[in-house]
């Protein structure tokens, strides 16, 4: 008989996801609303570091870099816990 997975939802990979996009509406409210207009520029690098590597290839990929670490960040997830599940048999 051949061991199988079965059929439950990728709680981690949606976990991290979520995490993830928290963390982004965290700091995209802190930054928006702590933000003086002698150093608007200086208080806008935790966001942007959030949509690292996109924004370095170019600025304009600063929303679209966001939703694809969320995307990556579900991805590995995903694998986490398949990777989990086939060690634990479970």
């Amino acid at each position: 008989m051949s061991a199988t997975l079965k059929a439950r939802p990728n709680r981690v990979g949606i976990y991290a996801a979520v995490s993830y996009a928290f963390i982004v509406v965290l700091v995209y409210s802190y930054t928006s609303f702590t933000t003086k207009p002698d150093n608007v520029g200086l208080d806008w690098i935790p966001f942007v570091m959030l949509a690292m590597p996109w924004y370095a290839i170019n600025p304009q990929f600063l929303f679209p870099g966001l939703i694809v670490n969320a995307g990556i960040l579900f991805f590995l997830g995903t694998l986490v816990e398949k990777v989990r599940r086939r060690i634990f048999q479970t």
